[in-house]
């Protein structure tokens, strides 16, 4: 990587760096700096995408730490090409200056970002002493709550 180029992180990547375990503080923390308005997060907004019948969405966020966009798509054929139905990118940039700092593939990010503030809620909500879950669903999502689940 040159210097002043951003840095890119394919799912490999990420797999390497990201850990449930540092995942769902994470995810308490932003839901909490969200919840107190210390965070700027427009609602999605989406576009179809038709033919061939897919979504794709962006998702902007300002916080204290950074300036980002996640950009996912959603195209239920490409089970029949298998290939992931959801697929991501994710921008961050300087928020002093807007210059592009990463780009990330987003689709484990995705995965484990939606299953750690599953956690973090399950933690919060479910009863002292609670030892049953119940996940409803079935293929990554499932994967990934089971995961988080057992932090």
């Amino acid at each position: 990587m040159k210097s002043g180029e951003p840095l890119y992180l394919n799912e490999e990547q990420v797999k390497k760096h990201l850990r449930m375990a540092d995942l769902i503080p994470a995810m308490e923390k932003a839901l909490i700096e969200f919840s107190t308005g210390k965070v700027t997060q427009p609602v999605r907004s989406v576009i179809n995408v038709d033919p061939p019948g897919g979504f794709l969405g962006l998702m902007p966020a300002l916080t204290s730490d950074g300036l980002g966009l996640k950009a996912v798509t959603f195209y239920p054929s490409n089970v029949e090409r298998g290939i992931p139905t959801h697929m991501a990118t994710i921008f961050l940039v300087d928020p002093q200056t807007g210059t592009p700092l990463a780009i990330m593939d987003g689709r484990l990010i995705t995965e484990m970002r939606t299953a750690a503030v599953s956690a973090a809620a399950t933690k919060l909500f479910a009863p002292p002493g609670a030892k049953i879950l119940a996940i409803l669903g079935s293929g990554v999502q499932a994967r990934s709550h089971g995961s988080a689940a057992t932090r």
